[in-house]
């Protein structure tokens, strides 16, 4: 209710305070020296964010890019070559106003908007309201606090929709892969700290969050699979996952005790050393998932059909990336209604094994 309050709040105060000070849809800088990008949700958002960052890197060279990341997934635009200055930026007022106060004697000449918490959305408008781009869709009951309204509700694929925000921003026309960089000395300290790591192995990520629990394919399908790898080939294998994850990797470990259980135990970097030197990733849509599309690790994803491919799957299978997608049923008629049901388990191990054959190049039964 508090949260609520504060919302409608915040509205009615900027809503006034835009009455008064509307934006201003002003011509964008030819040559702005100091560009804020707003990039405050989740691992995978910031991921998609990625390759909006380079285009506006690569369309302003001379430009100091600034990024303000959601303060625990800031690892993501620190591992952009793109991005110049990470700010960690928080729903606390504290860290707001540490961000404003940053830009207390130089205003930035342009701010873009690309995936947002709406908290963010006023302090772009705060910064520069006469020149402030962002997606309608994304900025939602903020965005008429953007001067350079940007409709990207017809781009299909997510990365697509931020691309056409840097891209009215004036940024450079680039491929659409995603960006994430591991940097060696990451390598070498995953194998000091996890001495047992042995190559080559996959990396299985036990699932996403609870909230979309949804997506997860289950615990049994996992341990199938598993035995099956561990009687035809020689992989280790490596289970990832956040806190969300701690009970399905611990049942995974326990029917599985060869596997290396690295769930809650390995940092957003750590894991990002782990795909780099993986042969390949097992994912449903988290952020993991996003994770290898960007480094570029071979990932079999499995997609639940609201999540599906040609929105969220990658847009370069040249890595060797592979998606098993499953069917809508012809009998769901609400979202409510499918997510009463554990559908992930009409994914088969059998369609799986075989896609993990292809990519591995097993031969045999």
């Amino acid at each position: 209710m508090w949260n609520q309050w504060t919302r409608f709040f915040n509205k009615c105060f900027y809503r006034a305070l835009a009455s008064m000070l509307p934006p201003r849809a002003e011509p964008l800088p030819r040559d702005p020296r100091l560009i804020l990008v707003l990039s405050t949700t989740g691992i995978g958002d910031s991921l998609f964010d990625s390759a909006a960052i380079k285009s506006l890197k690569l369309g302003y060279p001379n430009a100091t890019i600034v990024v303000a990341a959601h303060h625990r997934r800031q690892s993501v635009a620190e591992h952009n070559p793109f991005v110049d200055i990470v700010l960690p930026l928080s729903k606390s007022p504290f860290s707001q106003r540490r961000l404003l106060k940053y830009f207390k004697n130089r205003q930035p000449d342009l701010v873009v908007a690309l995936h947002v918490n709406e908290e963010a959305v006023p302090l772009g408008y705060l910064l520069n309201r006469r020149a402030f781009v962002g997606s309608l869709e994304r900025c939602q009951d903020f965005s008429f606090l953007l001067s350079h309204p940007v409709r990207t509700e017809e781009e299909e694929h997510i990365v697509e929709a931020t691309l056409k925000v840097a891209q009215a921003a004036q940024g450079a026309n680039i491929d659409r892969g995603m960006v994430y960089q591991v940097r060696e000395e990451e390598i070498k300290r995953l194998h000091e700290d996890y001495p047992q790591l042995r190559k080559p192995f996959l990396v299985f990520q036990t699932g996403g969050g609870r909230t979309l629990s949804w997506r997860n394919w289950p615990v049994e399908s996992y341990i199938q699979l598993i035995n099956w790898l561990n009687e035809h080939t020689d992989y280790q294998i490596i289970l990832t996952g956040g806190q969300d994850n701690r009970e399905a990797g611990g049942s995974i470990a326990k029917a599985c005790p060869w596997v290396l259980n690295l769930v809650e135990k390995t940092t957003l970097e750590q894991t990002g050393a782990l795909l780099k030197e993986a042969v390949m990733l097992l994912s449903t849509d988290t952020g993991v998932m996003h994770l290898g599309f960007a480094i570029g690790c071979p990932t079999l994803a499995l997609l639940h059909y609201r999540s599906p491919a040609r929105m969220y799957g990658p847009l370069d299978n040249r890595p060797g990336h592979q998606i098993i997608e499953l069917q809508k049923p012809d009998w769901e008629s609400s979202r409510e209604a499918a997510s009463s049901k554990n559908e992930m388990s009409h994914i088969s191990v059998e369609s799986v094994i075989r896609e993990m054959k292809s990519m591995l190049k097993i031969t045999g039964p």
